[in-house]
């Protein structure tokens, strides 16, 4: 299991299926909004994919299966990310899936080097 930020699992919708077949992913549900938020702006604004419906019903079966499982975050949860922002000058949107991979003890899959930075500092700082 790997904590997924919401990149890893658009790219994964969008264009690299195998990303999300590997093993389970673990994301906070946030990511949902934001996947199916991307989704919508290629759609409407860049017009390179035709109909998100298909790819949001994937996204809707992966997390019915529990290949992609969300966490709705706690207060601790919150906190945690909102010290990482602070320290790391990360914005909350990307601080959430540090803080979830920390507090898990799990691997980040993203493709954010500002993300896999962070995490790894602060593992060796733990």
């Amino acid at each position: 299991m790997k904590v997924a930020d919401s990149n890893y699992l658009t790219e994964g919708i969008l264009r690299d299926a195998a990303l999300l077949e590997k093993e389970t992913l673990v994301s906070p549900d946030l990511a949902l909004y934001e996947v199916v938020n991307t989704l919508w702006k290629h759609e409407i604004l860049i017009g390179d994919v035709k109909d998100s419906q298909e790819r949001i019903e994937l996204l809707l079966d992966l997390i019915s299966n529990e290949q992609v499982r969300l966490v709705r975050p706690d207060k601790k949860l919150l906190n945690e990310s909102y010290a990482l922002s602070l320290k790391h000058r990360l914005p909350i949107y990307d601080s959430i899936f540090v803080a979830l991979a920390l507090q898990l003890n799990m691997d980040l899959a993203t493709f954010d080097n500002k993300q896999s930075t962070v995490l790894t500092k602060e593992k060796h700082t733990n």
